[in-house]
């Protein structure tokens, strides 16, 4: 071969050899879930700063990120929990051992790994307590695919593992770690090993330890106690004394816990500058660039104090809530966020963190970051406790989301409260929320009964009058939209007056609100007299959110409340109530009257978004929904002409000018359609005949 080509070839083989250095450097960093998700698009100073506290660097040096702490697994007792012989393959390649991992490699040598693996098989502890003796696997499948590990972790059998947009907390090879008690034992209290919470501790029965561990394990037989038990050997007592030694040497206590009676010294703490390189005698991470540029800009920052955001990143509770627009559910993980169907997606996808510090009463937010508290059980994701991460988490959301009072309200009346909340001359309330111990009349809401214990007033006013500005994908209709209340006769229609009333009745803890009719009487059938009636209702042709308006001349229709669109209309006997206030999973159900006419795009405009309706002097509603950005008004009521007969008229109201189109205007099927005219250019007026 000419000695060109020996010379181009050799160029190759290097850069190939560059290329694949390259490569594995950049797909073996660690992996920090926070930094991943959120910063690793470009280098940031915020990345950085969970990068620094996430991989220990915090520890040994004094740069502070003002996040919670991070440490390595407690190691007393680590034999009885974890194979020696994965302890020391670990030591050796880090990386090997846990593909992702933030321990550093400290290039330590095979007689140095072995001392170390002898000393750590010294350390006393307790013996993780056996798993129950029938273990399922194929319940610990639908457990870990359901109550929230997959936010975090995904493993083998997922389709979605090799294809997801950043990587997720890695897993070790189990089977050469744990053997099903002790990976049992860990899943259902890790912060005995763990007590800083990157791992949480979900409320899990002790067998359901034993079920995630067989599934992960894929193990099959079913009875734990045939599980090769953990085989480690004896301790060798002049390799342990070494292996003591070289702990201290690589200060593995400023990560780690010891027992007390080791007595470990610290190296002293240093400033670490951001010029920074890596020295041959310091721990190695096989950082990205990215990561290690993220790293260079918060050392070149003074000392500042870390975003709640970014507390919440680090922790990783954006996993599965959102806050101000940022984290929640990711496209491919949403499938596993499961719940009741019917409440949609507020009753699968765990509530927004958005002014959660304003939004919840100090004592109840305390409660809920701790894992404590559970007022939507019809949500299968769990929520976990982190442990001492989150000791000042309740106090930092207060100190941001809460500023100056927004609102003064008065003090409610507790009985006009109990009558808003029920059915006899109120808001029908307990058609879709509980109260106690009383079930809800339909769908499963949350139990209304302790409201006032969970939320500041505040909050629930501003809630009330425009639920959807609080909680996107809520099914609440507003009963106040645009602050004017749809029910005039209580408190005379004053919303701050009426909503202080609920508030007030839930506070004073006396009663349940009015309308709870005693199950047996026959007919249930809704007849409007003098005045139209509003009920919501699972409808056919609707769904599970369907408005429907009575009227006492025999004219009535149903809104779609998604959109707030008019959906179908009917002439005679209005509406029969009894599976909708009594049945817990009520059917859908079909208009009594006859004639029934529908709108064809009322549940299908992604343009048009239901926003609440108000009622007039008469009580006919007026449905209010947002359509390209600005508000629509939209009214149906009986009209009768000069030569007595009755037709239905529709009055469509918009606040600035727009090219409507006849498909926005669409009206019922089989129907005659006359346009009236109006004096007001913004308005538009139109007789049905049926």
């Amino acid at each position: 071969m000419p000695k060109a080509n020996r010379i181009g070839v050799c160029y190759l083989l290097l850069g190939i050899f560059a290329w694949a250095e390259y490569a594995r450097a950049e797909t073996s960093h660690p992996v920090v879930p926070a930094y991943d998700r959120f910063h690793s698009q470009q280098p940031s100073l915020e990345g950085g700063r969970i990068l620094f506290n996430e991989l220990g660097c915090v520890n040994c040096h004094r740069n502070k990120t003002n996040l919670p702490s991070k440490r390595g697994p407690v190691l007393s007792g680590i034999s009885k929990r974890v194979k020696n012989s994965w302890i020391q393959s670990f030591l050796q390649d880090p990386s090997a051992g846990k593909p992702g991992t933030t321990m550093p490699d400290f290039e330590l040598k095979t007689d140095e790994v072995e001392a170390i693996t002898h000393y750590l098989a010294s350390l006393k502890g307790p013996t993780a307590k056996k798993a129950f003796k029938f273990v399922n696997i194929q319940r610990g499948h639908n457990l870990y695919h359901k109550i929230g590990c997959v936010t975090c972790h995904l493993t083998g059998d997922d389709p979605d593992a090799s294809t997801s947009d950043f990587p997720r907390s890695p897993y070790p090879d189990l089977k050469n770690k744990y053997d099903i008690h002790s990976l049992s034992a860990f899943l259902y209290e890790p912060h005995a090993t763990r007590p800083h919470g990157r791992m949480p501790r979900f409320p899990l029965e002790r067998e359901d330890g034993g079920d995630l561990a067989a599934y992960l394990l894929d193990y099959t037989n079913g009875d734990s106690s045939e599980y090769p038990p953990l085989a480690n050997e004896k301790t060798d007592i002049k390799l342990s004394r070494l292996g003591r030694d070289l702990i201290i040497q690589h200060d593995c206590a400023a990560c780690h816990e010891f027992p007390r009676s080791e007595r470990l010294p610290r190296i002293h703490k240093t400033k670490l500058r951001s010029d920074f390189k890596n020295p041959i005698d310091h721990p190695q991470y096989s950082l990205s660039e990215y990561q290690r540029e993220s790293i260079r800009l918060f050392l070149k920052d003074k000392p500042s104090r870390a975003s709640t955001t970014s507390f919440l990143e680090t922790l990783n509770c954006l996993a599965c809530h959102d806050r101000n627009g940022k984290g929640g559910p990711t496209d491919e993980n949403l499938a596993f966020f499961s719940g009741d169907p019917d409440l949609g997606d507020a009753g699968r996808i765990p509530p927004s963190l958005t002014e959660v510090g304003y939004k919840l009463r100090e004592d109840w937010l305390k409660e809920a970051v701790l894992g404590h508290t559970k007022v939507r059980p019809y949500l299968n994701t769990r929520m976990p406790h982190f442990g001492e991460a989150t000791r000042s988490l309740a106090k930092r959301l207060q100190s941001e989301d809460r500023s100056e009072q927004r609102h003064k309200l008065q003090a409610g009346d507790i009985k006009s409260g109990q009558t808003l909340l029920g059915t006899i001359g109120g808001l029908n309330c307990i058609t879709c929320h509980k109260w106690g111990d009383r079930e809800s009349l339909g769908i499963q809401g949350l139990d209304l009964s302790m409201l006032s214990e969970r939320l500041s007033k505040e909050w629930f006013y501003e809630f009330l009058v425009d639920p959807t500005s609080k909680q996107a994908n809520t099914l609440m209709p507003s009963f106040w939209p645009e602050g004017q209340a749809s029910n005039q006769d209580i408190r005379h229609g004053d919303t701050k007056a009426q909503i202080a009333s609920i508030y007030a009745f839930a506070k004073s803890g006396r009663g349940f609100p009015h309308g709870y009719p005693e199950v047996g009487i026959a007919d249930f059938e809704i007849v409007p007299i003098d005045r139209p009636v509003v009920q919501r209702s699972f409808l056919d042709g609707i769904g599970t959110d369907a408005l429907l308006v009575g009227y006492p001349q025999q004219f009535h229709y149903a809104v779609n409340g998604e959109t707030g669109r008019p959906a179908l209309m009917w002439k005679g006997r209005f509406f029969d109530a009894y599976k909708t206030w009594f049945s817990r999973f009520p059917e859908f159900e079909e208009p009594l009257g006859s004639d029934v006419v529908s709108w064809p795009d009322a549940g299908n405009r992604e343009d048009s978004i239901y926003k609440g309706y108000r009622n007039d002097e008469r009580g006919s509603p007026t449905f209010i929904s947002q359509y390209m950005g600005f508000a629509l008004y939209d009214q149906l009521q009986p009209f009768e002409r000069s030569d007595s007969s009755i037709l239905m008229r529709r009055t469509i109201r918009y606040t600035k000018e727009a090219q409507l189109q006849d498909t926005f205007l669409s009206h019922p099927i089989r129907v005659e359609v006359e346009e009236l005219s109006s004096s007001d250019p913004l308005t538009r007026i139109f007789l049905y005949h049926w």
